[in-house]
Parts: C-alpha cells; structure tokens; sequence
C-alpha cells in the first residue's frame, strides 16, 4: 500500500526527472509535443501520396505518434532509472523500484500535458471527440503497465548486463516500423498479417486508434489482448525484480 510519504517520494521523482530531461534547453517541454509532429509533417509529405487510401492520413498517423513518444520515452527512462540513479542508491536508503516508478509518471506527466495542444491539433484534422474518446484512459494505462513491466524486466537485467539497454535501442527503431504507425493493416502483404501481429502492440495501438482515429470502442477481443497481455508482462518484469533485487545495489 502506498503511503503519504511514497506518494511524496515518488511524486519528487518524477518531477525531478522532468527538470532533468530538460535542463539546459531552450524550448524546453515543448519538445514532448514538436518531435512527433516533426515526424508527422515527414510522414505525411513522404507517404501521404503512397497510402492515400486512409482516410485523413494525418490524423491516423499523429495518433500513433503521441502513444509511440509515450511508450519509446517510457521504455528508454525506466530501463535506465537504476543504472542513472546508481549515487542516490548507493548513498541513500530508497526503496529502489521508486525509480522504475517515478520514470513512468514523469512520461504519463509529460502525455497529459502534450495532449491538449495535440487534441487540439486531431480536432483541427477533422476528430469530433465522441464517447469513445474516454476508451483512452483505460488504453493508456494499460500501456503504461506494459511499458512498465517491458521496461522492469529490461532494466533490471540491464544493471548486470549492460548490453541490454543498448540491444533495446538497436532494436526500438525496427519494432516502430513493425508497429502500424504510418501504415495500416491492408497495406501490407496478407502472407506477413501474421507477423505483425505477432507484435504485442499491434494491439494497443488499435486501442488508440479506435478511441481517437475511428471514434470508436475498441472490440472486446482488443481488449481481452490488452488486458492479457499487459498484466502479463508485468508479472515477467515484476517476478525478475524480486528476484534479482537484492543485487541492485552493488551492481549499479
């Protein structure tokens, strides 16, 4: 159970991280919302002609850019949260899973904030928000535990093999174009169908899209594959935490 002084740690954490991220630069926060839509106007001047059969390409494309910022910026933080914080560990008694933990709400902070100026950017792209527009609360967080419990078992292998972290950033760039960012399902070939969705966010982003492409709920298979799938990896990163835990500290 969390107490008043864990919510407090954690919450200076986070906030802690935030200043970190940047510190030094001039724009800033604004960071968070201009590198997607960097990606956005590349994406759609390069693309927008090739798959001109989506409908409103834009908005199907900045939909999946602010839940791949989420994601990517969350894996990367936490994976890192134990190796980056190793004086604080070292030198003070703090429980270390805070790390893991603020590192996630630093990234749930920093969507929320980029979030009004993006909605305001669907909507002048055409998306009337409806009642399925609330589909995303339930679909972030179940991001987040995925991102979390991805990150958790990373991170903590990553503390005693340091491989890992770089493996994860080899690898970041080719599970994006395996996840249907700036393309959709019937675009590619139906003999690889099968491959992407093989990719546990297949799913999730179909979650977002629904709830803010499609202006729809997202069915109940999504969400019995979100649902499993989310709680699942969690579990694998939680159970890898425990186990390794005790050696953190003096590997760091």
């Amino acid at each position: 159970m969390i107490n008043s002084e864990s919510y407090n740690l954690l919450l200076n954490l986070a906030k802690r991280n935030i200043k970190l991220k940047y510190k030094n630069s001039i724009l800033g926060f604004f960071w968070s919302f201009l590198t997607p839509l960097v990606y956005l106007i590349i994406f759609y001047f390069v693309f927008s002609t090739a798959f001109a059969s989506v409908e409103n390409y834009a908005l199907y494309v900045l939909t999946g850019l602010v839940y791949w910022q989420f994601f990517s910026n969350t894996t990367n933080q936490v994976i890192q949260s134990f190796i980056s914080n190793a004086g604080i560990i070292k030198t003070i008694n703090v429980p270390v899973i805070s790390f893991p933990f603020s590192a996630l709400i630093s990234e749930l902070g920093n969507l929320v904030l980029t979030f009004v100026p993006f909605l305001a950017l669907m909507y002048y792209l055409g998306y009337s928000p409806g009642l399925a527009f609330f589909a995303i609360i339930p679909v972030t967080v179940l991001l987040a535990i995925l991102s979390l419990g991805l990150s958790l078992f990373l991170g903590t292998l990553n503390v005693y093999l340091r491989d890992i972290s770089i493996l994860w950033n080899t690898l970041n760039p080719a599970l994006f174009y395996l996840t249907p960012i700036a393309y959709t399902l019937d675009l590619v070939p139906e003999k690889f169908h099968w491959i992407l969705k093989l990719n546990p966010l297949w799913y999730f982003f179909k979650g977002v899209r629904a709830s803010l492409y499609s202006n729809t709920w997202p069915s109940i298979e999504t969400w019995g594959y979100m649902v499993l799938i989310s709680f699942l990896v969690f579990a694998i990163g939680w159970f890898t935490f425990k186990k390794l835990q005790p050696g953190i500290i003096s590997n760091v």
